[in-house]
Order: C-alpha cells, then sequence, then structure tokens
C-alpha cells in the first residue's frame, strides 16, 4: 500500500491553516479557524494521523510481526516526545530571557521536570504531549483490532470521550507548574481512534464506510446549517451555540464526521487535476514530513507572538496579510531540510512519493 496524495496534501493543508491560525489575530484568522463551521484544521489532522498510523504500523506488523511494530511505535514516540522536549527548552529558556511573569521563567527546573510527564503544555506546546500517549497505544489499540475487538477499543474510546465531556482530564487551575492545555487527551483520542479504526478497516480489505446518498444528504445539510451558525446564526437555537473550545463540544465531533464524509465522497479524479497545481503540491509536500512542518510552525509563530512588535504591529493590514503567507510558505523549509537529512543519512537519492492509481478506491 502505498501513500495517499489526498491524505497527504489535506495533512499538508491542516498544518498550513494552522501555522496561520497560530499567528497574531490578522485578516486570514476567519479562513484559517473554524471556517467550515464547529471543526477545525486539528479536528482533521488528529484524525488522519490515526488513519494513516493504522495504514503504516499495520504495514509493519503483517510483515514483519507485531513486535517489529511495537518497535517502530516507539521509536517514533521518541522522535516526538525529543521533539516536545526541545520546544519546551526553548519555550523555558526565552522566556527566562525575557524575564516574562511566567511559571517558565520563575521556576524553569520546575517547569521543565513538569512539562517532561506532561503535567506542564502551555498554549501551542500540548499537541506533542497528546501524540506521544496516542503512538504508545498504537500497538494495543490497533493488535485489538486485528484480533476482532475493535468494539472494545471503540467502547473504551467511547467511554473516554464522554468523561472528557465532564470535565475529566482538563487542566488544574490554581498550581503554576501545571498546565494541560486546552487539548484533552480524553476528548482528542475519539478523533485519532475513528482515524485507526477506518485506517484498520482499508487494511484489513472490508469496507472502509458506507456510501449512502441519503447519508451524504444528511451530512451535506448539518454541515451546511452547522457552517450558517458560525458565520451568520439567522436561526440560533438556544442549545446550539458556536464553542471554540475542542473539548466540550459534541456538535464539534459531528461536524467533523459529516464533512470527513463529504470530503470522502468527493471523486478522484479531482485529486489529479489537482496535482498540476503549485498549491496543492506544496500542501502534499508538507503533509510528507508532518513532524518536522508542525515543530517549525510553533516555534515561527511563537516567536512572533511574543516579539509581535517588531514582526506584526508596525505592519499595515495589507503588510500583516503578506507576513502571514510568508510565514505560511516558510514551512517548506523544514520539509526540505527533512528531506535532506534522509538523503544524506540514507546515502542515495530521496524518490518523491508515489500514489497508486487505486489509492483511494
Amino acid at each position: 500500500m502505498g501513500r495517499d496524495w489526498r491524505v497527504d496534501t489535506l495533512r499538508g493543508y491542516f498544518l498550513f491553516l494552522m501555522t496561520l491560525a497560530h499567528l497574531p489575530e490578522e485578516v486570514l484568522l476567519r479562513v484559517s479557524e473554524y471556517f467550515f463551521g464547529f471543526a477545525s484544521a486539528p479536528d482533521g489532522f488528529v484524525f488522519l494521523s490515526g488513519m494513516t498510523t493504522a495504514w503504516v504500523y499495520l504495514r509493519v506488523r503483517n510483515k514483519r510481526g507485531p513486535s517489529a511494530m511495537r518497535a517502530k511505535a516507539l521509536r517514533r514516540t521518541g522522535d516526538i516526545y525529543f521533539t516536545h522536549m526541545l520546544l519546551l527548552s526553548l519555550a523555558i529558556i526565552a522566556g527566562a530571557r525575557m524575564g516574562a511573569a511566567s511559571a517558565r521563567s520563575l521556576h524553569p527546573l520546575l517547569t521543565l521536570l513538569s512539562g517532561s510527564i506532561f503535567l506542564y503544555q502551555p498554549r501551542m506546546l500540548d499537541i506533542l504531549p497528546m501524540y506521544c500517549i496516542f503512538f504508545l497505544c498504537i500497538p494495543l489499540t490497533l493488535e485489538a483490532m486485528m484480533r476482532g475487538k475493535a468494539w472494545l477499543v471503540g467502547v473504551i474510546s467511547g467511554a473516554l470521550w464522554l468523561a472528557a465531556q465532564c470535565g475529566v482530564g482538563d487542566t488544574v487551575r490554581g498550581v503554576a507548574w501545571i498546565d494541560l492545555g486546552a487539548f484533552n487527551v480524553l476528548a482528542w483520542q475519539g478523533y485519532f481512534i475513528a482515524g485507526q479504526y477506518i485506517g484498520y478497516r482499508r487494511v484489513a480489505g472490508k469496507i472502509v464506510v458506507p456510501r449512502s446518498r441519503r447519508l451524504l444528504v444528511l451530512c451535506a445539510a448539518i454541515a451546511l446549517f452547522l457552517f450558517e451558525q458560525r458565520h451568520f446564526g439567522l436561526v440560533t437555537a438556544s442549545w446550539l451555540q458556536f464553542v471554540g473550545g475542542p473539548d466540550h463540544s459534541p456538535i464539534r465531533f459531528l461536524d467533523a464526521a459529516c464533512l470527513g464524509y463529504l470530503v470522502w465522497w468527493v471523486p478522484r479524479s479531482l485529486d489529479e487535476r489537482l496535482k498540476a497545481y503549485h498549491l496543492f503540491q506544496m500542501f502534499n509536500y508538507l503533509g510528507q514530513h508532518s513532524l518536522q512542518v508542525f515543530a517549525w510552525s510553533i516555534a515561527l509563530t511563537t516567536t512572533m507572538v511574543h516579539f509581535r512588535a517588531y514582526f506584526w504591529n508596525p505592519f499595515s493590514p495589507t503588510g500583516r496579510l503578506a507576513v502571514a503567507v510568508l510565514a505560511g510558505l516558510t514551512l517548506v523549509i523544514p520539509a526540505w531540510l527533512h528531506q535532506l537529512y534522509r538523503q544524506r543519512r540514507s546515502g542515495k537519492p530521496i524518490v518523491l512519493a508515489t500514489y497508486p492509481a487505486s489509492a483511494g478506491d
């Protein structure tokens, strides 16, 4: 099973959107954050991450056995953890140098220790710890699915998601060195596990998602209604208000599922047409190097936020638009550097990813 062009491209697109959303308030925020309704780029990115892990790690399991799958998952967890600690260390050093009145500057060693065990996850440093937990659980969830216990994984995942809706796993207030961030892992594992299940069914040769025109119409109607509620709210129900928080919004999960089903229905012939455009080629390239691109994005946007007096405030709205687009375009740099690193490490040229025509069938 080769790479999937649409999945890589969507991952790169979501990374691009998340970069724009992390910048200081700017003119592109409306189209980069919650543009399609209640769901946003992280929803799709986490779901696709779960799906691709099923493809990659089940392929390893089927060829070399469960032990090889566990070893590969552990190595990837190590890569993610190292990246998290590097970003956290840079944030602590920057805070100390700036003399900011924050936990990371006042208690750097305690913050580093707390962050190393995921108790301290400040803004924009709360996604990689979540991914470490996900990847540690990959051998358990995928092995259970392959042994016919996908239903059990689903029940446990659903129970954890419901617990998160009740506040379990939320950040602790009042303790400076404990900050679990905006992403409650018990809530967001629902996206990851859902993606894994879809990926598992494809690897197992089962029907991935049933094609139903009635379901398509229903999903389109729900997505359109939630889009209207998000941006206009002409007929707003008292029980249905837009909630940007990612953890306690079942409607957001529903919207993400509907949008995903609509994307899945888009004919693959459109992919072949989009491959000719440089913009989509760039998104696809970013999606192939997601960890490196994400780390660069966090470092870049955090720097721009903290030094907005130099990088942002002096510019007019048009200038800020140009800066935002330029920031997004720089995501190509870490992707290129990672490709160059892999090429030198392997000692042979890196061949661009190939995408079988049947990848999405």
